[in-house]
């Protein structure tokens, strides 16, 4: 994937010209030069570096909340939740292509409420604005031919400006354009992402709504994936976000680390594969150990009561005919 391509030339030299590009960075055995020290990653254990992100789960839980206030402990190079290192600070570039300007400045009003003045760090548009006359699509699909678009090319411009650390799209569909359920659909506009990283180290945080299935089955904590299987195996962090209601209007917000290509002890020590539970207070998620604990003490009184009903009514069915004799 190469954006623009080279102008002038034929394709042969173009092969050409890329060919020795490759061989130049050929390594031998225990390469010396590689720098074996280098970050792995932009926030521990949930953003890596160099690489994509998918921060999924069901629509209107919150997801946007959750990103928002995770971009700006990365502008500000302020640990997340007060246990997440930010490895790699400065600036985040937020495209929402579901939020007019207004609803978006709203909630970043009550954000900035709980973080100091960023610098200029956090940079956003919302697609939805008047005057910003194109797509939202960075890959499109005609007669069968795979595309990048105008939008695809002017993100190359904004990253090349701004230089962000990380990119966020909000949401994945509206940034895709063609068939998520084709596996080579997202292969090719995964190459375009990976473009970006590769020229400009940049990364990417994708926002993910999850499935009708899901929603049928909130008990469930790895909710099944919308699209193809292709989005979450070569993103290299899967996060999931859930809205866990606890019952007598108490409610939670849990974050489940489902995916991690890289080790990190922290993942380990917080048992983020498990989850963990969250205030949410006016913008801001809150880790409390306390909290924490007593929200996971509510779910799992609700699944068991969720549960026993199910056997129970299961049992009154099974005796809910006549005895043919």
């Amino acid at each position: 994937m190469n954006i623009p391509e080279r102008a002038g030339i034929t394709m042969a030299e173009e092969l050409e010209i890329k060919a020795q590009e490759v061989k130049q960075k050929l390594h031998y055995g225990n390469d010396a030069s590689i720098d074996r020290k280098a970050e792995k990653w932009v926030l521990e254990p949930l953003i890596p570096h160099r690489g994509i992100t998918i921060l999924d789960g069901l629509g209107a839980s919150g997801k946007s909340w959750f990103a928002m206030d995770l971009s700006y402990s990365i502008s500000l190079g302020q640990t997340f939740l007060g246990k997440f290192p930010v490895k790699k600070s400065g600036k985040v570039l937020y495209l929402t292509a579901e939020e007019s300007e207004g609803a978006f400045v709203e909630r970043l009003d009550m954000i900035q409420q709980h973080y100091p003045e960023s610098k200029g760090n956090f940079i956003w548009l919302s697609l939805l604005e008047e005057g910003v006359n194109i797509s939202s699509y960075l890959c499109t699909k005609k007669k069968g031919e795979r595309l990048y678009t105008e939008t695809a090319e002017i993100l190359r411009e904004l990253i090349k400006e701004i230089q962000p650390v990380v990119v966020v799209l909000d949401s994945l569909i509206n940034f895709f354009g063609m068939n998520e359920n084709d596996s080579e659909d997202v292969v090719y506009f995964y190459e375009v992402l990976k473009y970006f990283i590769r020229e400009y180290k940049v990364n990417f945080l994708l926002l993910h709504h999850q499935n009708k299935e899901g929603m049928r089955n909130q008990s469930d904590d790895v909710i099944s994936f919308r699209g193809s299987g292709v989005l979450r195996e070569q993103a290299r962090s899967r996060i999931i976000y859930k809205n866990v209601d606890l019952g007598d209007g108490e409610f939670a917000r849990k974050i489940i680390l489902e995916k991690s290509n890289y080790y990190s002890k922290l993942k380990d020590e917080y048992k983020l594969s498990e989850g963990i539970y969250l205030k949410f207070d006016g913008g801001k998620h809150v880790y409390d150990e306390a909290f924490h604990r007593w929200a996971m003490s509510k779910e799992a009184e609700k699944k068991d009561g969720k549960k026993n009903g199910n056997k129970k009514e299961q049992k009154e069915e099974d005796y809910d005919y006549e005895i043919p004799f």
